[in-house]
């Protein structure tokens, strides 16, 4: 969306990244740094009202996401052949 703040903004950025990159820093990790900044409560003190703030759906509610997990609940242990019960001790 160009605007004239956005016109004002995007060359003063292009800049900064510029020269963050000239003494040797990592374009992405410049990036990632202006965003926690900017979205901190810094700088993002900006007040929405209850009729601009985003509607939750199915898809993008937190509580109706499934929750990741990195292991699966073991309901039946023969499945796993291989289960840490199974294998020798390799201490004998």
């Amino acid at each position: 969306m160009a605007t004239p703040v956005h016109d004002w903004v995007v060359p003063k950025l292009d800049a900064l990244l510029g020269e963050a990159m000239q003494n040797g820093m990592d374009r992405e990790v410049v990036v990632a740094v202006i965003t926690d900044i900017i979205t901190g409560p810094g700088y993002n003190d900006a007040v929405v009202r209850e009729e601009d703030a985003p509607q939750p759906t199915g898809l993008t509610d937190p509580a109706q996401e499934p929750i990741p997990s990195n292991t699966l609940p073991v309901s039946r242990p023969e499945w796993f052949v291989y289960a840490p019960s199974a294998l020798p001790d390799p201490q004998e």
